[in-house]
């Protein structure tokens, strides 16, 4: 009872430690996919191998026996981790077999995902527009030729996003075929439109002067919310004596992970990019509405 009572207290305070060997290890398992007679099997697996990895890693001993007894904990731990429980749920279902697949798209049909693309997006128009004014500030403007790319990348990012917001599959045929619908919606939005026009014109202006860490950073907004949203999730609010302490530490841990796995490098110069990078990470945040996000997740911790 000792050793399970401490396998037990080692593995809950090393949540954090255990989801990155989960995240890092998942996608390396491909090979035993189709083998799995469900996703719950799979989720067996993943999860079984990411306790082994993790107790290795820290040089500790782990029976069979006692990863079962943790299996409930690291499923739960995952399951409250809903980015990372959908990507791995998602990336199951892209690589099993296409009997498998069809059948996983025919049975999402019974929610709806049959209706017809363009009707969809219709019936949505609010939904997009607010996607839209939401995330447009986050997409490169530098590595776009002229705002009409821009525009189309805009587009075609937030289609992509609210298709997979209401669990709908979409094929880049389909976002293609739904961007001149896309782009007059956005048009009919005067001020919406002028706002992104505006911002693309004052990015391209100063972006000469950004330093190709800024500009690597400003093409993995997408992962750099990832990596935020992460940091918040997983932090403790009752550990800071304040909202700004909280929010320093979410912006320290999310730039460490962001430029350990995204930029790379010798350490000291990660130490140097981190020094610039983070009080730019601090005033994106402050301007997005992950911001809100942040700040509701504290309150309801504390």
């Amino acid at each position: 009872m000792g050793i399970n009572e401490s396998r037990d207290m080692f593995f809950r305070r090393r949540q954090d430690e255990f989801l990155d060997v989960l995240l890092t290890s998942f996608e390396w398992m491909d090979e035993f996919i189709d083998e799995m007679d469900s996703f719950e099997d799979y989720l067996k697996l993943i999860l079984t191998h990411s306790i082994d990895g993790l107790f290795e890693l820290n040089d500790i001993l782990v029976r069979g026996d006692e990863i079962e007894e943790l299996l409930p904990l690291a499923l739960l731990s995952l399951r409250n981790d809903e980015r990372l429980f959908k990507k791995i749920k998602d990336h199951y279902y892209s690589n099993k077999s296409s009997a498998r697949y069809t059948e996983s798209v025919n049975e999402s049909d019974v929610h709806g995902i049959n209706k017809s693309r363009d009707m969809f997006l219709r019936r949505r128009r609010k939904e997009f527009i607010d996607a839209i004014l939401q995330s447009y500030e986050w997409l490169d403007v530098g590595e776009v030729g002229s705002f009409q790319e821009y525009l189309e990348e805009v587009l075609t990012h937030t289609i992509y996003e609210l298709f997979v917001f209401n669990n709908l599959f979409v094929r880049h045929d389909e976002i293609k075929e739904l961007l001149p619908m896309a782009l007059r919606m956005l048009q009919d939005d005067e001020w919406l439109f002028r706002k992104i026009k505006y911002h693309y014109y004052s990015v391209e202006d100063s972006s000469m002067n950004e330093s190709k860490e800024i500009i690597r950073v400003k093409r993995r907004m997408d992962a750099l919310l990832d990596y935020i949203e992460a940091s918040y999730d997983w932090l403790s609010p009752r550990r800071f004596k304040n909202f700004d302490d909280f929010l320093e530490r979410v912006v320290f841990t999310a730039t460490r992970d962001f430029i350990a796995d995204e930029i790379g490098g010798e350490y000291q110069e990660q130490l140097k990019i981190r020094e610039e990078l983070e009080p730019m990470i601090l005033e994106l945040i402050k301007k997005h509405s992950i911001y809100d996000e942040i700040y509701d997740h504290y309150i309801s911790n504390i």
